[in-house]
């Protein structure tokens, strides 16, 4: 499987005007799930990872894999 990058958050964000992506993928064969968020701004990239790591918990992921940061040494997006 390929990764779901942020870069691909990024683009969707630039394409439908939302500022926040939060982007679910899954494969029901082996059972794999994967989150990827992205925020335009630095806030709105904690906020991404909030939604991202609210949904990874509700769907039972382990504790230690909910509590994601984003990583805000990236330039201004």
């Amino acid at each position: 499987m390929k990764e779901i990058t942020i870069e691909m958050a990024k683009e969707i964000s630039d394409k439908t005007d939302y500022p926040e992506i939060v982007i679910f993928g899954y494969d029901p064969v082996c059972g794999t799930q994967h989150v990827t968020t992205y925020g335009k701004t630095k806030e709105q990239c904690k906020d991404a990872a909030i939604a991202g790591n609210y949904l990874k918990k509700a769907l039972n992921w382990p504790e230690e894999d909910c509590h994601a940061e984003p990583n805000l040494s990236l330039k201004e997006h």
